[in-house]
């Protein structure tokens, strides 16, 4: 810990409190819900003068990319210069004096300001972009002829299950963030930490399946995102594994590390986030390519 600084209280939310925060949450998840199908209405539906045009909508998951990759490191680099308290407690999370001792996993950052506002903002935003990001996948894809084996619909639904998971459970880990209550952080964090370790597992197929499916009907495909999609695939698996064995395991780390500190602990959180954002950013880089190509022909 730096200069003896301590983390900040975990909360213990009563259920008067953790009611009214479900609530909210519940609620603006169902909101955020209705209004994400909408906005991805198929072109045709009764809902369809709801929609935003393909060419804006379909830049979702890289703006998700952006604003997520960004706000980590404004966070991580804002807590440099914070000196905010909570519940008597400075911010641990000055990096440059002890790398090896110090807080900047978000879930520390978002108990202080400035950062926490950025989080807050940041974070719901992708969580609200990925979840946009499920319905174009959905809509692309359950109705072409490719994904039409049995097979290969269920790694759709796993793929959309597992985005609506990791939309939901980002909300839900801010909701009832660590300083709140930590029981339930924790039981979230669960859940976030497996659908970003799968999700791009899962979705990684469909983004090859389509696209050897187009170069054998001679249509253009962007090479750049299939690439893209693959490499942020493993290094997402890989990282996922890393963070498990760092965090719960210890069974190959401890023969790379000789001590785990929370700083590389923190550094592979965010790497793995990272790289789950970079994956998602994927998407509109594939879709976007096959779009333009279809308004061509």
């Amino acid at each position: 810990m730096l200069d003896g600084a301590v983390l900040p209280p975990s909360g213990d939310a009563t259920p008067e409190q953790e009611m009214i925060r479900w609530i909210i949450l519940i609620v603006s998840s169902l909101i955020a819900l209705g209004v994400g199908y909408l906005v991805t209405a198929p072109a045709g539906s009764r809902f369809s003068k709801f929609r935003i045009s393909s060419a804006k909508v379909l830049l979702a998951p890289r703006i998700g990319m952006i604003i997520g990759i960004s706000t980590i490191l404004i966070s991580v680099f804002l807590g440099l210069f914070s000196n905010d308290v909570y519940e008597g407690i400075i911010c641990p999370c000055h990096w440059t004096e002890d790398f090896h001792n110090q807080y900047t996993t978000m879930s520390i950052l978002v108990a202080y300001s400035p950062m926490k506002y950025i989080i807050w903002v940041g974070f719901n935003s992708v969580a609200f972009l990925a979840m946009i990001t499920g319905f174009l996948g959905f809509n692309r894809w359950w109705k072409d002829p490719v994904f039409s084996t049995p097979g290969k619909k269920i790694v759709l639904i796993i793929w959309l299950l597992l985005t609506f998971t990791l939309a939901f459970s980002i909300s839900a880990d801010l909701m009832f963030s660590r300083h709140f209550d930590r029981s339930l952080h924790i039981f979230f964090g669960y859940f976030f930490f497996v659908s970003t370790a799968l999700g791009a597992l899962f979705g990684h197929p469909l983004i090859h399946w389509e696209s050897k499916d187009r170069r054998e009907r001679g249509q253009l495909v962007s090479e750049t995102g299939v690439k893209w999609s693959f490499i942020a695939m493993m290094t997402c698996f890989i990282l996922s594994l890393w963070y498990l064995d760092m965090y719960e395991l210890k069974i190959v780390s401890i023969m790379i590390l000789e001590n785990r500190t929370e700083g590389i602990l923190a550094i592979s959180e965010h790497l793995l986030i990272i790289a789950q954002l970079a994956w998602l950013g994927s998407l509109s880089t594939v879709f976007l390519a096959t779009h333009q190509s279809e308004e061509e022909e």
